[in-house]
Formats: C-alpha cells, sequence, structure tokens
C-alpha cells in the first residue's frame, strides 16, 4: 500500500509551532518513513510513499535495534542483481549508496574537487551538480574510465580490510 509523495509532502512538510509531544513523534515518523521509502529502499515508484515500513516505525525507541546499513545493502545488491536481467531498463534501490561507494573507489570517475573527507563519506559530494549541457560528454569520459580499468585498479576493492 502506497500514498501519493506529494499529499504526504503537503501533511508532513512543516511541524506547527504550537505541536505537542505526540505531534513531534507524528511528524518524525513521517520523515522516517519517507527517507526508508525514498532513500534508503528505493523502488521504480518514486511518486509514491509505501506503508509497509509502519510497523517499524511504531516504536521510535526501537528504530536504532534494527540494522539498517545491512538491510539497505542487501537492498542495494537485490536491485543490482534484478539490473543485470536483459529487459530491465530502469534501476532501483539506494543509489545514492552505490554512487558515493563509486566515487570512494574509482578516483577516475570522482567529480573533480571532491577529495575532501568527511563524516558520513557520501556527505562529500551532496553539493555535486553536473551542469546537463555536458552530460553526453560526462558519460564518454566515463565509460573510456571504466574501459581503461586494468586488474589491479579493481582487484583490491573487493578484499577485506583488515
Amino acid at each position: 500500500m502506497t500514498v501519493c509523495y506529494t499529499w504526504f509532502h503537503e501533511r508532513f512538510r512543516v511541524l506547527p509551532a504550537d505541536a505537542s509531544d505526540e505531534t513531534v513523534r507524528i511528524y518524525a515518523r513521517a520523515y522516517i518513513l519517507m527517507l526508508l521509502s525514498s532513500q534508503l529502499f528505493a523502488d521504480k515508484n518514486a511518486n509514491r510513499v509505501h506503508l509497509r515500513w509502519l510497523p517499524y516505525l511504531a516504536s521510535l525507541d526501537d528504530l536504532g535495534r534494527y540494522s539498517w546499513g545491512s538491510a539497505a545493502l542487501a537492498c542495494l545488491y537485490r536491485c543490482l542483481c534484478r539490473g543485470t536481467n536483459r529487459n530491465v531498463v530502469n534501476l532501483a534501490g539506494p543509489l545514492q549508496l552505490l554512487q558515493s561507494w563509486i566515487f570512494l573507489r574509482f578516483s577516475t570517475l570522482r567529480p573533480t574537487g571532491f577529495d575532501r573527507f568527511g563524516f558520513p563519506l557520501a556527505s562529500r559530494w551532496a553539493n555535486f551538480m553536473p551542469r546537463n549541457d555536458a552530460g553526453a560528454q560526462r558519460l564518454v569520459s566515463a565509460r573510456l574510465a571504466l574501459d581503461r580499468l586494468r586488474v589491479h585498479d579493481v582487484s583490491h576493492l573487493f578484499i577485506a580490510d583488515t
């Protein structure tokens, strides 16, 4: 079951100034629900907020007991596996996670000027806004950089750090 993103955004966009503690908790749940549905576990239905996450939000105190990072990574792996099917034309999942991993591990694909470190790691590329007029050239450059990768450029990426 899903709810239209625009309704959800209009309903929970601004917390009332005189909000009670319970209203603040409701708005916090709504915000977390939107993050789960649109960022961590995004699907191809980008204009809807999925309500399957509501049971996890019943108690805000219990949210820290779940392994959200592991679940998001498993979701990404599942989406990447589905994306290898011949008839798939769109990719879903936490693609910001994939993009930040690519930028971290493949310096040749990293946007220029984004070598500073911060926490969380993906925040260093948060302000990256590529220009649309050079999109075709960026695609050609990225494909060329991938074509030029050698075995030793990639093999160390999959060896666990000790």
